[in-house]
């Protein structure tokens, strides 16, 4: 047992993947502001007495919000987010984007809503602020340090899952699988893949069940790591759960997804190797001649005489 714990924990991971990591949470970042949650950024314009910060928001000394508070905050962490990518200074500028997304979610969720999706991706910046240096596509370097993270991340992920039923139990109690929660949501924000199980209650029902299920079951992803292949199997499956549900009713955990792809084995990605093939290939093309010139023997021609 204790072997297979070790094994678990401080299983050697490559560090090519830290750099995949690293542009990966770097990119979110980006598409946050403008496409994920662009309605952050207008908090700047809210009064200070709408303001209700989280408990780690009433024990640290942080003012509320205001125009120039998110303003600056967000700018910060755009502005470290592109080095961070890069592989410039990576620990330095992965503190600063901590500190700075810290504060973001913070202003995110001191309004009244409080919002699970982003957990994983917390523990992901945190772990990359701890990380070597690393470069896309090394697979020789294996690091037991970043085995540890990543794992601590992988952990992160499927609590969001399994202790999302905690707290559907914990507000709802077993009633919530029997329930109108999923006719609710899809009366509210269902789409034209969705609006027909209004049709079918039993069968959601049945879907709600379904869901704790899967949420329970979640945590097997981590002991079955020795068997990659099931491994990258069940994590196909969770990316796949999610585009159903954002296909039925237009909830996305972007951040989750994005932190999730540490469990894959992103170190095999060599954007400098797939350009250099790229280009090859396109200069093969280019160089192979379209038809031959008219004065040119067919070399079969020739040899059979």
């Amino acid at each position: 047992m204790t072997r297979y714990l070790n094994g678990f924990f401080f299983t050697p991971v490559a560090l090519g993947r830290v750099a995949a990591m690293r542009f990966l949470a770097g990119l979110f970042v980006w598409i946050e502001w403008w496409a994920y949650k662009p309605f952050i950024i207008q908090h700047r314009f809210l009064p200070e007495d709408l303001y209700q910060p989280l408990l780690i928001g009433r024990i640290l000394p942080i003012p509320a919000p205001n125009y120039w508070i998110v303003t600056g905050t967000l700018a910060v962490c755009l502005a470290s987010a592109i080095p961070m990518m890069f592989g410039y200074r990576p620990r330095l500028f992965g503190w600063i984007l901590f500190i700075a997304y810290f504060e973001w979610m913070l202003i995110y969720n001191s309004y009244g809503k409080v919002d699970h999706a982003s957990f994983g991706f917390m523990v992901l910046l945190l772990v990359l602020c701890m990380m070597p240096e690393a470069r896309w596509g090394d697979r020789e370097h294996l690091s037991q340090r970043v085995g540890w993270g990543f794992n601590l991340v992988q952990i992160a992920v499927v609590c969001t899952y399994f202790l999302s039923t905690w707290s559907k139990f914990r507000y709802g109690g077993l009633e919530w699988a029997n329930s109108g929660v999923f006719t609710w949501a899809i009366i509210r924000r269902g789409t034209v893949f969705s609006d027909w199980l209004l049709d079918f209650p039993q069968l959601l029902t049945a879907a709600q069940w379904g869901m704790i299920a899967f949420e329970l079951l979640t945590p097997l992803v981590l002991f079955v790591y020795p068997w990659k292949r099931i491994q990258y199997s069940i994590i196909a499956f969770f990316y796949a759960f999610h585009v159903a549900i954002f296909a039925a009713l237009t909830i996305s955990f972007l951040p989750h997804l994005f932190a999730m792809a540490c469990f894959l084995p992103l170190e095999r990605v060599d954007p400098k190797d797939l350009a250099r093939r790229a280009r090859a290939k396109l200069k093969g093309r280019k160089d192979t001649p379209d038809q031959r010139s008219r004065g040119e023997a067919d070399p079969e021609l020739s040899a059979t005489g």
